[in-house]
């Protein structure tokens, strides 16, 4: 085993988990062809593998789902020509995912064809289906939806966004309430700052807009912040509070007070100058607070224990995994040995490819030998090729 960590009850969920990613299949997409990442009931999981061997990718896979929820229309928002395989587009691309979502098994596929003399690309086929029966299914231009109704619609808009349910069926808004919720990120700390306008519940890619997030969800939400202080006294003893400054006609910044408690005395800074491990504690805290209080939701985080010290990796990611022990999903990727010993042979996806030439391959950390302790295994290059 990788972990003791193993042994949480995040890896011991039924097939009948409430809501969950099952499987992904990416083809002809960067440097994933053919490329399955089977998830099955696990609640959080490790992707490891040298540089360039698609972890990153994954999570790029994963946001063209939530771009098509958070209302992408046009193929081109999307997908560009260097985002085919080898930069060759005279294959089709093809996005899978299976999840569970209520109690229901739901699959949404969408492939791309880029045809000779076009300039961008156009959906070649577009389908859900919700416990294996089709809610929409779509060849080139022509939709057809459960019940026989036809319509047409432009090759190069996403249908997913646009169909209109019957009266009491909610098959195609739970899909795209869940990818829209989707936090998929890969933090870059001098991108979060302090200043916000409007609240927002979609957090982006670089975390950069953390402050309007933290704002919305104390604002509908208000004991959310009860979890988003605990989480933080315990890796920040100093902490005191965070409270939100008007600054200019409608903006307001973010503070962070810290407090000494003998002799009291407390001092308030600005978050835009807080260290980058700081800033990384405080989005893992706006995620534990959003488990704790909105319960399915979905993470996957690039590498969570950059800028962060040998002695706060540990803590850190168990606290992520923890979160999810009862319901949602984190999926981390990571070179850090603390964050591999967390996890779980059975959880630790290895993805790996012969050269630039050859597609990535994910398997399972049980599939492989090696001997010894597994970080000095990788060390010695005897797990990852």
């Amino acid at each position: 085993m990788s972990g003791f960590s193993g042994l949480l009850s995040s890896d011991l969920h039924s097939s009948d988990a409430f809501l969950m990613i099952k499987r992904l299949y990416v083809h002809n997409f960067r440097c994933l062809e053919n490329f399955t990442l089977r998830l099955g009931d696990h609640r959080s999981a490790l992707l490891i593998g040298k540089n360039g061997r698609g972890k990153s990718t994954v999570r790029h896979s994963l946001e063209l789902f939530q771009r098509i929820a958070r209302g992408a229309s046009q193929v081109q928002e999307c997908i560009c020509a260097s985002d085919f395989a080898q930069h060759t587009t005279d294959r089709p691309m093809r996005f899978e995912v299976e999840l569970s979502l209520s109690g229901r098994k739901y699959s949404y596929s969408i492939a791309f064809e880029w045809p000779i003399g076009f300039h961008q690309a156009r959906i070649l086929e577009e389908s859900l289906t919700a416990d294996g029966n089709v809610v929409f299914a779509r060849q080139h231009s022509q939709i057809t939806l459960a019940g026989g109704i036809e319509f047409r619609l432009d090759w190069h808009v996403f249908a997913l966004p646009v169909i209109n349910e019957r009266p009491g069926e909610r098959a195609i808004q739970d899909i795209k309430s869940y990818f829209a919720a989707m936090i998929l990120i890969g933090p870059i700390p001098e991108n979060i700052k302090g200043f916000s306008e409007a609240p927002s519940m979609e957090i982006e890619g670089d975390a950069g807009n953390l402050a309007a997030c933290l704002k919305a969800l104390f604002q509908q939400k208000p004991r959310a912040y009860s979890h988003f202080d605990s989480f933080l006294r315990n890796v920040i003893p100093d902490f005191s509070a965070i409270e939100n400054v008007e600054r200019g006609a409608s903006g307001t910044l973010l503070v962070v007070k810290f407090e000494q408690k003998s002799p009291l005395k407390w001092i308030s800074i600005e978050f835009e100058h807080l260290s980058g491990g700081e800033k990384c504690f405080f989005l893992a805290a706006y995620i534990v607070a959003l488990f704790e209080e909105r319960g399915e939701v979905f993470v996957m985080w690039d590498e969570p224990d950059n800028h962060l010290a040998l002695s706060e990796v540990g803590h850190f990611i168990v606290a992520l995994r923890k979160a999810t022990a009862q319901s949602g999903q984190f999926i981390a990727t990571s070179h850090h040995p603390e964050t591999i010993r967390k996890f779980s042979d059975e959880t630790t996806f290895v993805l790996t490819r012969a050269s630039h030439f050859d597609p990535t391959v994910a398997r399972t950390l049980s599939e492989f030998g090696y001997n010894g302790d597994l970080v000095n295994a990788l060390i010695r290059d005897e797990v990852i090729g």
